[in-house]
C-alpha cells in the first residue's frame, strides 16, 4: 500500500529524520506457487520512529510476521523480497560508533539493508536488529544450559564476554530473573514464562537498537502475557529500544504500544497513535475489529465477526482489498486502490470513506483493561 507523502503522518523525506530509525518503502514478498505468484507482502511502507513501540497488527495470515521478517532480509527461500529497507544508526550524524560486536556502519547517513553481505547481514540481525520469535520452547538447545547460549552468542561476534554478562545481569534485573538459577538451568527446568524473557534478554545481549519481537506471548497465560508487556515497557525506557511489537491481539498492545499499525490482506490498512486509533479508528477493517472484541461490559449482541474470508494470497482483490467484506464499499472501492493518508493528527487510512466509517460501524470499548490501557 503506497503512501501518499504530502498527507501521510510516516511519509519519507529527502533528508534522513533522526526521530525515524528504520523505513520501509515499496516492500513486496512474493513465492512462486503452482497455481500462480502468491502476494504474502503487497507494496507496503511504514517508518519506525527511534525509541517507539510500535505494534504491528492483524489477523492470522495478513503478512504481520513476513514484514517482521523482511525487516531484517530474512525471508526464507523462495520467498522474493523486493523494495528499499533503510536503517539509520544512532550515531551516523556525529561519526562516533558505540560498536560492540563486529557490525560497523562507519560514518553512513544510513545503512540498506537489502544491499548487505551475508557477513553483514549476520551481525546486523544480533548487533542492531534482533528478533524474539514466537515460542520460546522452540529457541534453545535442550541439551545446553542457558549460559551456554549466551556465551555462544557473545563469542561469535568477537564482543568481550565480561562485558556483556554484566549487561544480562542488569537484563536480568529489568525482567525479574534470577542470574544465577537461569544461566545453570537447561530449557525443560524452566517455565514457559522465564524461557521467554530468558529469549529475550538474549536478543539483547549484543545491545542492539532495535527488538523485532513475533507474537512473544501467544503461548502464554494471561497473566504471565501482561507481566511481560510491563516489562517490556520497561526495558524500552531503560535501554533506549525501539520495539516493533507483532500480534493479532489488538486489545494486548492498548497500554503498551506508541502506535499501531494494522495490516489486512498483507498491506497497511491503517497507522496511527494506539489512544487515537482505540478511541475512533477511520478504517472499515479496523473498526470491524475492534467490534469483535469481547466486552464484559457490552451485550453480546453488539459484537459481530467480520463476515467472509480473508483474501487468497494468490487472489487479491482488485482495488480496495478489503471491499468484499466492507459494508460501505461502493463501485469506486472495486476499482481503485486507496492510499494510505492522513485522516486525523497521526493517523493514516487507506480508505476513500473514512467519515462514513466512523458513523456506520460503531464499536465500544469498555471493558476495565482496556480502559485502563487507554
Amino acid at each position: 500500500m503506497a503512501i501518499d507523502q504530502s498527507q501521510s503522518t510516516t511519509a519519507a523525506t529527502d533528508e534522513p529524520d533522526r526521530d525515524i530509525i528504520m523505513s520501509a518503502r515499496n516492500v513486496r514478498v512474493s513465492f512462486d506457487m503452482s497455481r500462480g505468484q502468491a502476494w504474502v507482502l503487497n507494496d507496503v511502507d511504514l517508518d519506525i520512529r527511534r525509541e517507539e513501540i510500535i505494534a504491528v497488527v492483524g489477523e492470522s495470515g495478513s503478512g504481520k510476521s513476513m514484514f517482521a521478517a523482511a525487516l531484517m532480509d530474512a525471508v526464507e527461500d523462495p520467498g522474493v523480497l523486493t523494495g528499499d529497507i533503510t536503517y539509520y544508526p544512532e550515531d551516523a550524524d556525529d561519526g562516533e560508533s558505540d560498536q560492540i560486536g563486529t557490525f560497523d556502519s562507519g560514518t553512513d547517513d544510513e545503512i540498506d539493508v537489502l544491499g548487505m553481505t551475508d557477513d553483514e547481514l549476520q551481525s546486523f540481525r544480533w548487533e542492531q536488529v534482533s528478533m524474539v520469535f514466537q515460542g520460546a520452547m522452540n529457541s534453545f538447545n535442550p541439551t545446553m544450559k542457558l549460559r551456554g547460549h549466551f556465551q555462544e552468542t557473545v563469542q561469535a561476534h568477537n564482543a568481550v564476554l565480561e562485558d556483556r554478562m554484566d549487561h544480562v545481569r542488569d537484563l536480568f534485573e529489568a525482567l525479574h530473573l534470577d542470574f544465577d538459577r537461569v544461566m545453570s538451568s537447561y530449557p525443560h527446568e524452566l517455565s514457559g514464562g522465564i524461557k521467554q524473557r530468558a529469549l529475550i534478554a538474549l536478543s539483547l545481549v549484543l545491545e542492539p537498537e532495535v527488538l523485532v519481537m513475533d507474537e512473544p506471548t501467544a503461548a502464554l497465560d494471561l497473566l504471565m502475557q501482561r507481566s511481560i508487556i510491563s516489562m517490556l515497557q520497561d526495558l524500552r525506557d531503560e535501554f533506549d529500544l525501539t520495539i516493533v511489537f507483532i500480534t493479532h491481539d489488538l486489545p494486548l498492545v492498548g497500554g503498551l504500544s506508541d502506535r499501531i499499525a494494522v495490516m489486512y490482506a498483507f498491506e497497511f490498512a491503517e497507522v496511527g497513535d494506539t489512544r487515537t486509533l482505540l478511541k475512533d479508528a477511520a478504517h472499515p477493517y479496523t473498526r470491524a475489529l475492534l467490534r469483535s472484541v469481547p466486552s464484559i461490559d457490552s451485550d453480546l449482541d453488539e459484537m459481530r465477526p467480520i463476515e467472509g474470508q480473508r483474501p487468497d494470497p494468490v487472489n487479491i482483490p482488485n482495488g480496495c482489498s478489503f471491499h468484499p467484506r466492507c459494508p460501505i464499499a461502493d463501485d469506486r472501492c472495486e476499482i481503485e486502490d486507496p492510499e494510505l493518508v492522513g485522516v486525523d493528527d497521526d493517523l493514516a487510512a487507506a480508505c476513500f470513506y473514512p467519515d462514513q466509517a466512523r458513523d456506520e460501524i460503531p464499536y465500544t470499548l469498555e471493558t476495565e483493561q482496556m480502559e485502563s490501557d487507554l
